[in-house]
């Protein structure tokens, strides 16, 4: 597959500026918290009669921080998993013959379609979401399956990027809580034993900051196969 014709994907352009926008936006809060912060000390105005009304709306903790990264970090995730759907349905478009094989619908589903350029709308959407909500292991497959794309540049790439989806996991569905799930998959990345139901008090700036790199370097990888 010649660079140009992934280069051009529109969905590659639109990865790259949405994890752009997400790493701007948030770093942005968090220098507008800082300002902030620096302009109510200047003002003194914590012995403004009024200040206590305001309080909790002004100050700004380090754990207030961490909620703010950790946000940012499912941010990023969910412009991956966007992307993940997104490039398929580009590729699939543009070599249709790349799922001329597979077995999507039944008559019933189709039957009320106007013409044959909708059906084929439907299995590429259908095709779409079934490798990428199968996970980044799907996903990665059917792109070096069908079109050859080498997705990471090291294997380690690919094992850190799983384990952050992990993790993004406990933070969206468990409260930021370790589970059962979550420690027996980290025993495929890690050698350490993951204790159960411990809040995890991992650096989220951190981690926002290694998911971001992680995910541009990606798209360029992905555009230069």
């Amino acid at each position: 597959m010649h660079k140009e014709r992934i280069k051009g994907l529109k969905s590659i352009k639109n990865f790259k500026k949405n994890i752009k926008q997400t790493y701007i936006f948030f770093h942005g809060l968090e220098t507008k918290i800082i300002a902030l912060k620096t302009f109510l000390t200047i003002l003194n105005a914590k012995n403004n009669p009024n200040y206590k009304k305001f309080e909790q709306f002004l100050e700004f903790k380090k754990k207030h921080i961490a909620y703010l990264y950790e946000v940012g970090f499912i941010a990023l995730f969910a412009n991956f998993e966007s992307f993940m759907l997104d490039l398929l349905k580009d590729l699939f478009r543009k070599y249709p013959h790349s799922f001329k094989c597979e077995k999507l619908a039944r008559f019933d589903e189709i039957e009320d379609f106007k013409n044959i350029k909708e059906v084929k709308e439907y299995f590429i959407d259908s095709l779409a979401i079934e490798k990428s909500y199968g996970g980044i292991e799907s996903w990665t497959d059917c792109l070096g399956q069908k079109f050859r794309i080498k997705v990471f540049k090291t294997k380690k790439q690919f094992k850190l990027l799983r384990m952050l989806n992990e993790l993004r996991n406990v933070f969206l569905h468990a409260g930021g809580k370790t589970t059962s799930k979550f420690r027996n998959k980290m025993k495929t990345f890690i050698k350490s034993e993951v204790p159960l139901n411990q809040k995890i008090t991992l650096d989220r700036k951190k981690y926002f900051e290694v998911l971001y790199h992680i995910l541009f370097s990606l798209a360029i990888n992905i555009e230069n196969n």
